[in-house]
């Protein structure tokens, strides 16, 4: 770690004490009208962190908070973790049933949150939280509480003058980097969602090594990704921290506010999910939209098709274009682009690892896995999960014996040395006996210039055990029929890789997070 150019810093908030030394007067956080120098930002934070402890808050007691992606979000991540409390999201999106999973398993002592939400019902959703859970101690509601029924925000800053500063630098020293700072919980498409423990130390770890790679540093970029997720904890806000950049926050994503906002800030970063990001180019207010102020493109969760990477590229004066793969629970990214990759590697591959953070391709009998072949992605190293909450079993089995985390996403290695993810071990289907990989027929389906984007699953088949079935968004003019596409896909793939059924949608579900909701594709079989 000491090689790296950036220091990696103890605690999270170290790097907000650091930028209010380095840069103090610059702009931090922008939201509507509003902006928080690095100064000012420490300054509520370190307030929040003693109104907190004021409140009881011991080291390793979960503290709550359910809000769109907004400046409280995160001034109250960062005074949480600095003093040892594990901090964790919730979505106002979710249902009741899906908020009371996470509060139940997590039993966070203090909820925060926003009353009034046009169109999230909050108030309706953190009333009950904070009385059916009994873990929750109080209510403190950053908006004035409706008839009462909570604690102001105000009055709970008001605590903190019973803390001093030398109290607050005592909690803060007594935090090990290695503890857990934040819980997540991961998307749940496969079963019930499970919180992953994430470190200060690999959060930092991951930051300096991705703003190295990726090239962040001074970027001026929108958050409007759910709080709950590490793409608004981690990969915009905690990465901007460390790299001296501006966040600018929306409380949710719209095509047309981005572009807008985008336009008058000169931001010089776009960033999303390549869903987003399709969603921005198709817009009407794309054409005339001025995005001339942008150098640097960034992207991940999934695939970027060529075709609207070159769109991007086109519209603005990008010089630099960077994607990668991580996941939750190896914090951040494990492979990088390269900052001037071609198209083609930029959309077919996630890059090449870091020395830094140790990876390698597992065959499934067990040895490294050979140029070209398929194996799962494996990586090892402190910046991984401390561990799932409250699931010790589930901890054990998500590693090897010697400690190497299992992603459960196949890759193969190509000869130019850029992975290129072949699917999940989960989706990875055998047909007649042969395996197959969903992401690489999806890949080679989306070559079709009449093809925006495809997902592949598996059906059972009373002959071949198991055969996939696409389902294809079409590009907007010349859109193929079933037929022509399975000619298409036998000129590139072995017959039993053939999706049996192509089904055309015209969009696709998606998670929260913006992923193909592939489960609720299984569900329609």
């Amino acid at each position: 770690m000491s090689d790296t150019l950036l220091p990696v810093l103890d605690l999270i908030t170290d790097h907000l004490d650091r930028q209010a030394k380095l840069l103090p007067d610059q702009d931090f956080i922008v939201f509507e009208d509003s902006a928080l120098s690095f100064a000012q930002t420490k300054e509520l934070v370190d307030q929040a962190a003693r109104a907190l402890l004021a409140t009881g808050v011991q080291k390793q007691d979960r503290v709550a908070m359910m809000s769109n992606p907004r400046p409280e979000f995160f001034i109250h991540f960062l005074a949480v973790t600095s003093i040892g409390a594990i901090w964790v999201g919730l979505n106002p999106k979710y249902t009741a049933d899906e908020l009371d999973h996470v509060v139940n398993d997590a039993g966070p002592c203090l909820l925060f949150g926003f009353n009034d939400v046009e169109g999230d019902n909050n108030q309706e959703k953190l009333l009950a939280l904070a009385q059916e859970h009994q873990s929750i101690q109080k209510l403190i509601l950053f908006d004035q509480p409706t008839d009462r029924q909570g604690t102001s925000w105000e009055d709970f800053l008001l605590q903190a003058q019973n803390i001093s500063g030398r109290q607050l630098l005592a909690r803060r020293q007594e935090t090990d980097p290695l503890d857990p700072a934040y819980l997540v919980y991961t998307s749940g498409s496969t079963g019930r969602p499970k919180g992953a423990l994430l470190t200060h130390r690999g959060t930092n770890f991951c930051h300096v090594i991705a703003i190295e790679r990726k090239g962040l540093a001074k970027r001026r970029l929108i958050c409007n990704f759910p709080i709950n997720h590490v793409a608004a904890i981690g990969d915009i806000c905690g990465r901007t921290l460390v790299g001296g950049g501006t966040i600018y926050f929306q409380e949710r994503f719209s095509p047309g506010a981005v572009l807008s906002l985008m336009a008058a800030e000169h931001l010089n970063t776009m960033v999303g999910v390549p869903t987003m990001l399709q969603m921005c180019v198709s817009h009407p207010d794309f054409a005339q939209t001025d995005l001339t102020a942008v150098d640097l493109l960034a992207w991940g969760g999934s695939a970027m098709p060529a075709e609207l990477l070159q769109a991007l590229m086109d519209k603005t004066n990008c010089t630099r274009c960077t994607m990668g793969y991580g996941m939750t629970e190896t914090t951040g990214g494990v492979t990088y682009s390269g900052l001037h990759d071609s198209v083609e590697v930029l959309a077919t591959t996630i890059g090449t690892p870091d020395a830094r953070q140790p990876l390698r391709i597992w065959h499934p009998d067990g040895r490294l896995a050979q140029l070209g072949e398929a194996g799962e992605i494996q990586v090892k190293g402190d910046f991984t999960l401390a561990g799932y909450w409250q699931l010790p079993d589930a901890t054990t089995a998500a590693f090897t014996e010697d400690g190497w985390f299992h992603t459960g996403d196949l890759a193969v290695e190509r000869p130019d040395g850029n992975l290129q993810i072949v699917g999940r071990m989960s989706e990875m289907f055998k047909s007649g006996g042969y395996n197959v990989y969903p992401r690489e027929v999806e890949l080679a389906l989306e070559e079709h210039p009449g093809v925006a984007i495809v997902a592949v699953i598996s059906v059972p088949d009373p002959r071949f055990q198991e055969v996939g079935v696409a389902y294809v968004v079409g590009a907007e003019t010349d859109a193929p029929s079933a037929e022509e596409l399975r000619a298409f896909a036998a000129q590139h793939l072995a017959n039993y890789k053939v999706p049996k059924q192509i089904l055309f949608l015209d969009e696709l579900p998606l998670l929260a997070v913006g992923k193909v909701d592939k489960k609720a594709l299984r569900s329609n079989h």
